[in-house]
């Protein structure tokens, strides 16, 4: 009997100790797995670029596979991270960009935004059928469907001649802020951002005829989008004539002027006027780029709507490379007078 029982006891512990390691290893396990599931909740949350650097893209350059991949491989080259895809043919009602494109962008590290042209020209009569609103609600979910991140209304104003004279500043911001505040709503589900072009003119002023005021579309929207084309500031020669200050100054007083949105501002990869600087071409983008980062701004987005982007491309990516390189050691050694 006591021999059985020697002989039973290193079968019993070696039956409890093999519970123990399976025990441990079922826990070990079981928090591991838990470790990746919450890992794949974290990797799995979209990342927006901490500073957009990006490029505009037309219709044609967005639907086209091969021309959009050639793009996208320039841009990465020259150290940028977004881009903004028209998805519609003018006054058009179809996202004629297909899943298959916008993912082209997502796998090479490009944050895609949908652009959405929402009054050709501008608002020329009012009011506008509940029809047209729908037709642009409905192609903004298109977007969110076919996997962009973020969508960009433009031409989200009235007409800048006054066409519709019986309305008062308060009639026409109060539509154009209730028409993005519902389109955010529309988009909600998809958990995506909702930004709004305005004229480089409306974060230097406090009211425009043409229905678009920086403190109310802080509260409708997740980004505001300056166009802060020098070229475009006709009424001063200082502003057309000094492509850094303009920027600067544009990028700066938006932000100030909004608590919640952030501020990307578009800036001009264009010849248009650009005699009144003296600069040349490339001094004049990189100029803007510095400009962009010293206001302290979420990021800019060159546009050229001949979709002509090889010098600022090489801006780009000198700058990423050689200055902005210079300027972080600089603010590494404590001088931040140039960030």
């Amino acid at each position: 009997m006591k021999k059985k029982l020697f002989l039973l006891m290193p079968l019993a512990l070696v039956a409890f100790f093999t519970f123990e390691t399976i025990s441990d290893i079922w826990s070990q396990n079981r928090d591991t797995v838990t470790e990746l599931k919450n890992e794949t909740n974290k990797t799995g949350l979209y990342r927006y670029p901490e500073f957009y650097k990006g490029i505009y893209l037309t219709i044609d350059s967005a639907r086209n596979t091969a021309k959009l991949t050639a793009l996208v491989n320039k841009a990465k080259a020259a150290h940028l991270n977004t881009m903004v895809l028209d998805i519609q043919l003018p006054r058009s009602a179809e996202c004629m960009v297909p899943k298959e494109n916008v993912d082209i962008c997502l796998a090479n590290g490009i944050h895609p935004i949908a652009r959405i042209v929402v009054f050709a020209d501008g608002l020329k009569k009012y009011p506008v059928p509940e029809s047209d609103i729908q037709q642009k609600l409905q192609l903004a979910e298109k977007a969110c469907q076919n996997g962009f991140k973020e969508i960009q209304f433009d031409y989200i104003r009235f007409d800048d001649y006054g066409s519709v004279r019986h309305l008062t500043y308060d009639d026409k911001y109060n539509f154009i802020e209730g028409f993005l505040s519902r389109a955010k709503n529309q988009v909600k589900k998809y958990d995506v951002k909702t930004a709004a072009d305005v004229f480089g003119r409306i974060p230097l002023n406090t009211k425009d005829s043409i229905g678009q005021r920086m403190e109310g579309l802080d509260k409708v929207v997740d980004i505001i989008c300056p166009m802060a084309y020098p070229s475009h500031y006709t009424w001063s020669k200082q502003l057309m004539g000094d492509p850094y200050h303009t920027v600067f100054i544009t990028s700066k007083k938006a932000r100030e002027r909004t608590k919640n949105a952030e501020i990307v501002t578009y800036i001009q990869a264009f010849k248009m006027k650009l005699g009144a600087s003296k600069l040349t071409y490339d001094e004049y983008i990189a100029a803007q780029i510095r400009a962009v980062h010293d206001a302290g701004v979420k990021g800019f987005i060159m546009w050229n709507a001949r979709q002509d982007y090889d010098l600022p491309f090489s801006v780009a990516k000198s700058y990423y490379e050689g200055e902005r390189k210079l300027t972080q050691s600089d603010k590494n050694n404590g001088n931040t007078s140039s960030l």
